[in-house]
């Protein structure tokens, strides 16, 4: 998996209000991503570190730790 996904984006809800990532850089062979984050009106570029199971890579997001699988992310269309 390389930087193919460019810009594909994925929300997720805190419990309050939506949080949404636009994936910016991605490598696997790395093992990390570098995403926007969107949360509460302030856009942020963060890189994480990429981990994996069987079927997926995830990385792991906020204080709670709540996975985010890459399968999730959809490209967005003009």
């Amino acid at each position: 998996m390389t930087n193919q996904m460019y810009l594909a984006e994925y929300q997720i809800f805190d419990g309050e209000a939506y949080i949404t990532f636009n994936i910016v850089y991605l490598n696997s062979k790395k093992r990390e991503i570098q995403v926007a984050v969107t949360n509460r009106g302030k856009i942020s570029i963060v890189t994480y570190d990429l981990y994996n199971t069987e079927n997926d890579f995830y990385f792991e997001y906020g204080c709670e730790y709540t996975k985010v699988y890459i399968n999730n992310f959809k490209e967005i269309k003009e």
